[in-house]
Order: C-alpha cells, then sequence, then structure tokens
C-alpha cells in the first residue's frame, strides 16, 4: 500500500454470531471445574454438609443441562430434516443411514507421558496408536441422533454424492441394502465396479438374514481366471420388443450414410427379422427352429407347429440370422398357414395385444410398426428385404421355385435354395447381397461370445421383472470399464425399469417398498448423440409404484447425462447425501439447495486528520450483514471417508454415515427402534411343510 493513501480498513468475518449452547455450558463447566472440587472437599472436611450438598448439586446440574440441550437439538434436527425420531418406537423404521453428529472430527494421535514431553519441547516422538477421525466423529459423545427413514420418506429418492473412495458403496451396502435384504423387502441394484468384491459383501449379507434363495447377481465381468460368476439370463426376454431392437441395432453397429450401403441394407435386415420373431415372442408362438423341417414338409403346418413352440433364445436367433435356406422354410410355413388359417394365426398374434395395438402401440414396436394392411401377415416386411438382397425378381417366383422345383437336362428335379440358384443365376451368388449383410453381424455376435456364460443359453434363471416384483435381490454389476458394451445394457436395464413401471400399473400395491439403486451412473449411464433417458420422468412414476430409488455419483451428470436429465434428477430427489466431494460443479449445487450462511462484518475505517497530531484520528466502525454460502470446498474436500452432510428441506446437518460398525445409542438393546419387518410366503409356506401344515 502507497504511504500516501490515509485510508486503513480492517475487516473481520463471523460465520457464527455466539457460540453454540453446548460448547458454553462445557466452556462454563470446565472453567469451574477445579473450584467446584476444591470448595466441596473444603465443606466435607469443615462438615459444612449442606454447602457439600448444594455443591454437588450444582455439579449434576451441568449434566442435567446437557442432556436438556442434546435432546432439544436432537428434536429440533429430526424436525427440520423431517427425519423418524427414535423416541417413538411406534414408529418403525425402512433404513438406518448412519448418525446426525454435532460436528467432523480430526484423528487423534495417541501419545506416552514420555513423548508427549518429547513433543512438548519439539523433539521426536512416537505414535503409540492413531484414532480415526470416523471413530471420534460417530463417539456417542459427539452423535445427536441415528438417522432413520420409513417408506414414504425412502420413496422421495435420495442422491448420494461422494468422489471416488468416499464410501459411497460402504453407505449403499450397510444401510440401503442390508436394510432392505434383513427386512425382506427386494432390492434391485445396478452397479459399475471393475470388481466383483461388492458382490462377495451382498452374498455375505444375504446369507446372514437366510435370503440367498432370493438373491440373483448378473455380473458382467469375469473374475482373475477369467471365468463369470453369475446367473444367466436370457436376452430376448429382458425388455419391449422396441428396447431389444434399439438395443442389438446398437451392438451390431450398423450406421451407414443410407439405406443403399451395405452397412444400411444389414442394418434393415436384421431389424426386419427382431421384429418377426419378437412378435411371435410377444404371443407366445415361437417355433422351435430345430424342428423346422418337421413343419415344413408336414401337410397340416399349423398343427404341427402348434405342437413345437418354445421361448425365443439366442441359438434359435442365430440361426435365422446366418442361414438362409432356414430362413427361406421359416418364412414359407406362415405363407401357407395364412392361406389355411388365417383368423387362427391372426388371433393368437393379436388377441392378447389387441389393447397394446389401439391405446399403446408406441410402447410396442414388433406390433406398431405394422398397418393395418401388413397385420394380416406380419412376415411381408422381412420377406421383401430378403428379395431386396437377391437375384429373385419377387417373392411369388421364389416361392414357386422353392417348392416346385427345377428341372435339370437329364430330368432330375431339384427343390429348394439349390433350385432358386439355378433358375435365378448370378455370378457372386443369387443370395450375394443377403450373405454380405449377414457377414456384417460380427460385432453382434462378438457381443454374444463374449458373455456366452451369461447369454448363450437356452433358459435363463430369472426373469428380472417376475424376480424384482416378487421381492427378489437383484444384483448387476455392469462392465464400467467397457466403453462399448456398458452403455448399451445400460439402456437395456432403464428400459426394464420402464417396462416394470408400466406392468405395475397404479392398482399395484406391494408389501413393502422396492429398494432400487443406480450407483455410479457416471461412468455406465451416460448419453449419446443429445439423448435423454428421461431418469427423472421414471424416478416421478416409480414413487407412486412402491419403489424408492438411490442415485449415486461422483461429478455433475451434466457432462455425462445432459442437462435435461441432471435438472429432472435433481428435482425428483429429496434427500442429498454429500460424503467426502471435491467436484466444483456439484458443491455449487450443493449450495443452491441449502439456506445461506449469515455473514457479520466488522469494518473500522481510520482517516488521518492532516491537521493534527500523528497519534489523533478518527475512527468509525459499523457492521455490515450479508450471506455467502453453507459449503465451502474445504468443508467437503478435507473430511474422512463415510463423513458428510445430509440435505433435507434445505437444511444440511453433518452427517456420519455407516461407513463402520457404530456403537448403538440406547443402553439397550430392547430400546433400540424396531425395523420394519416383511415375511416372504415363501417362508411361510417352507414353515408350514416343517409343522406338517
Amino acid at each position: 500500500m502507497e504511504n500516501n493513501n490515509n485510508d486503513k480498513i480492517r475487516v473481520n468475518t463471523y460465520t457464527e454470531i455466539d457460540s453454540s449452547e453446548d460448547k458454553l455450558l462445557d466452556e462454563i463447566f470446565w472453567s469451574s471445574y477445579l473450584w467446584i472440587i476444591l470448595f466441596f472437599v473444603f465443606s466435607i472436611g469443615l462438615k459444612i454438609h449442606f454447602f457439600a450438598f448444594a455443591l454437588f448439586i450444582y455439579f449434576f446440574s451441568f449434566k442435567f443441562q446437557k442432556n436438556l440441550l442434546r435432546n432439544k437439538n436432537k428434536d429440533e434436527k429430526i424436525k427440520e430434516l423431517a427425519l423418524l425420531n427414535n423416541d417413538n418406537l411406534k414408529s418403525k423404521y425402512s433404513v438406518h443411514l448412519g448418525n446426525l453428529v454435532k460436528k467432523h472430527k480430526k484423528d487423534l494421535e495417541v501419545l506416552t507421558f514420555y513423548n508427549q514431553v518429547k513433543r512438548f519441547f519439539g523433539f521426536d516422538y512416537e505414535i503409540e496408536k492413531t484414532i480415526p477421525s470416523q471413530k471420534l466423529t460417530s463417539s456417542k459423545s459427539n452423535a445427536i441422533t441415528p438417522v432413520l427413514i420409513d417408506d414414504v420418506i425412502l420413496r422421495e429418492h435420495c442422491a448420494l454424492m461422494a468422489t471416488s473412495g468416499g464410501g459411497k458403496t460402504e453407505l449403499l451396502l450397510n444401510s440401503y441394502i442390508e436394510s432392505s435384504i434383513s427386512r425382506g423387502s427386494g432390492v434391485f441394484a445396478i452397479f459399475g465396479k471393475a470388481d466383483n468384491s461388492m458382490l462377495q459383501r451382498v452374498q455375505s449379507i444375504s446369507t446372514t438374514f437366510n435370503r440367498m434363495s432370493d438373491l440373483h447377481i448378473l455380473d458382467w465381468n469375469p473374475d482373475k481366471r477369467g471365468k463369470f460368476n453369475s446367473n444367466t439370463i436370457n436376452l430376448f426376454e429382458l425388455g419391449a420388443s422396441k428396447d431389444i431392437i434399439t438395443m442389438l441395432t446398437s451392438i451390431a453397429d450398423l450406421e451407414g450414410n443410407d439405406d443403399g450401403s451395405w452397412n444400411g441394407k444389414a442394418k434393415l435386415f436384421l431389424s426386419s427379422l427382431l421384429k418377426v420373431i419378437l412378435t411371435l415372442r410377444d404371443a407366445n408362438l415361437f417355433l422351435d427352429i430345430s424342428k423346422i423341417d418337421k413343419v415344413f414338409n408336414s401337410t397340416n403346418k399349423f398343427e404341427e407347429y402348434q405342437k413345437h413352440l418354445v421361448k425365443l433364445d439366442y441359438f434359435s436367433f442365430n440361426r435365422l440370422l446366418s442361414e438362409t435356406d432356414l430362413l427361406i422354410k421359416f418364412l414359407l410355413i406362415f405363407d401357407e398357414i395364412y392361406e389355411t388359417n388365417k383368423n387362427e394365426i391372426n388371433t393368437k398374434l393379436y388377441s392378447k395385444f389387441i389393447k397394446i395395438i389401439e391405446v399403446e402401440s408406441k410402447n410396442n414396436s414388433s406390433l406398431s410398426h405394422l398397418d393395418s394392411s401388413v397385420k394380416n401377415q406380419f412376415h411381408n416386411e422381412l420377406k421383401n428385404v430378403v428379395i431386396m438382397l437377391s437375384n429373385v425378381p419377387d417373392w411369388q417366383s421364389l416361392k414357386n421355385t422353392y417348392i416346385g422345383g427345377v428341372t435339370t437336362e437329364n430330368g432330375t428335379v431339384i427343390k429348394g435354395i439349390e433350385a432358386v440358384s439355378l433358375r435365378y443365376p448370378q455370378r457372386s451368388g443369387t443370395f450375394y447381397d443377403l450373405s454380405v449383410a449377414q457377414g456384417l453381424m460380427d460385432k453382434l455376435v462378438n457381443f454374444f461370445d463374449s458373455f456366452a456364460p451369461i447369454l448363450k443359453n437356452i433358459n435363463s434363471d430369472l426373469n428380472i421383472l417376475d424376480a424384482i416384483d416378487s421381492n427378489k435381490i437383484v444384483i448387476v454389476n455392469l462392465p464400467g470399464q467397457n466403453k462399448i458394451y456398458s452403455p448399451i445394457l445400460a439402456e437395456l436395464l432403464v428400459s426394464t425399469l420402464n417396462l416394470l413401471a408400466e406392468r405395475r400399473g397404479k392398482d399395484f400395491i406391494p408389501d413393502t417398498t422396492t429398494l432400487v439403486i443406480l450407483d455410479e451412473i457416471n461412468s455406465w449411464l451416460k448419453t449419446k448423440n443429445n439423448q435423454s433417458y428421461q431418469i427423472g420422468d421414471l424416478l416421478s412414476v416409480i414413487r407412486g409404484l412402491y419403489m424408492g430409488a438411490v442415485l449415486s455419483f461422483q461429478s455433475d451428470l451434466k457432462e455425462t447425462m445432459g442437462s435435461i436429465d441432471n435438472s429432472q434428477i435433481i428435482a425428483n430427489v429429496k434427500t442429498i447425501i454429500s460424503l467426502k466431494l471435491e467436484d466444483v460443479e456439484l458443491l455449487k449445487l450443493l449450495n443452491s439447495k441449502v439456506q445461506k450462511v449469515e455473514k457479520i462484518t466488522l469494518e473500522e475505517s481510520m482517516k488521518r486528520d492532516k491537521n493534527l497530531k500523528k497519534s489523533h484520528n478518527n475512527e468509525d466502525s459499523k457492521l455490515s450483514k450479508s450471506e455467502e454460502d453453507f459449503f465451502k470446498p474445504e468443508m467437503l474436500s478435507n473430511i474422512k471417508n463415510g463423513e458428510g452432510y445430509i440435505i433435507r428441506n434445505s437444511i444440511a446437518s453433518p452427517f456420519m454415515a455407516k461407513y463402520i460398525v457404530q456403537k448403538s445409542l440406547y443402553k439397550t438393546t430392547k430400546d433400540d427402534v424396531v425395523l420394519n419387518r416383511y415375511v416372504d410366503v415363501d417362508v411361510i409356506r417352507k414353515k408350514q411343510i416343517e409343522l406338517g401344515v
């Protein structure tokens, strides 16, 4: 500052006007502690018993006042955050998240007396042990009350924010998943972990509460030996038709400049085939491909067809995709069925979906792509694509030649695909374009080969929708590090949630709330081409369908999911838990959700009067009041794992998650709040069998 500047400003900033009441009591107590003890001893010695008794009462009045303050603070916090009060034992909780605490403490170094002396005089000293801050923060002296929520609060959804390693997974396992498993409710959790140690923890919890039979794991990450320790699924049973078509065409990666390119033709062939087989799937009318010759050669194809119905699986799909002769037979079978049993086949295909066609056709693209004229023969589009990718002029010519055959010069009659090739020859082959389209499916085939133990099977271990509705524990671990397959699988799982919401409907009333966890959504739920997953809309819908969601992430969602999904998600969550955090954008978001902190500034202006001596100055002082953000960067970046803040109703309170095993705040076990219990029907039946009922 220049010497000729005669104005100096001193600014003092306070974020708290007064110390808290309990801190003030502590200061008064410890400042008078020694004098109270001395007066008490002298009173006993001088036999002034009344004075001694008065000192004794005064001594314990501090503890009494502190208990009153503790209960007062506890009631105020519970009321501010709209949580459950553990004093009311009739209010059973659903999830125990951790404890509200007075403040976050620091690690404590325990020293011997000798090392304390050495440290005092500045010598090197040895630390006997270090008590971690998490243990001190969660201690009874620092804890205010347990953070308990019921199903109503659970269905209001929660956003869990923390940096990598900040304790998100521990909170999800120790609080949400353990509470849900122990009380018998269903869990549908999607993780994006590179390892499967978390899955072992879930297995351990399920074993503890005797629910291993309810546990279903879909782990897309192989172990160190390259093995998949996972249940199996039939991908063609998972999700709506339109979502399966979108997923498989995305995996095939057949993006072309136009429909006339090789990729464009291959994509058209794949989508047309999927529409046909998924229409049959939805009508429970898919044929066992190994029996196709038997049906093709029968006199009553419709009757024989119905004898060999199976579920659609990968092997059937792959054969129809890659074997031209088999595909043509498959289509010709339906040609004859439409000639002989038109009404019956239409009834089989569409009777169960008439409402979907009329009201919600957009939700089932295997039907919605068909107009009224084409619905009479649902496989027309695929027939036209086959003709487009061949040297045959039209389908009727292919049909007549395939069935009637051609006669060679020596009088031999040849039928089938060989006859078509002889009648309509081409230098590169009659079905050359079709064979090229089939050859471009290598990425799709590689996808199934990459996860063969999970996907390449005829029968699946579970139907995810049935499992969720029956309160099973479904844990999905996506390959978060796989930038190709992870987003595709994520999109399919989100569509599964949408399908579950459609399936449940408003009249669905389960016995307990289903927990939905979307962990580390930054790593696997990434938008592309500015598309929106509409997660916010999904959250608003499932709230009324007895599902509560917890979404965890470590950085701003705008970068990975887009601004639309980001704003919708934040608008639909009523609880925010922030653990150790370093992301600047998330810090801004938190401050926008919390009330500002009042800031008192003392300004003293010292103005020098040139006419007076140097020692005489005019001093003007004033207090100014302003507001500043509640969260500062160091508040969240410097805390330890498991420590953080819980935010509800624009109020933020220091919080210690169930990151470590914490001592109960109750004197006896029976004083603990009772967890909401739900007994599974299967458990009741098992007990009845044991009792011989």
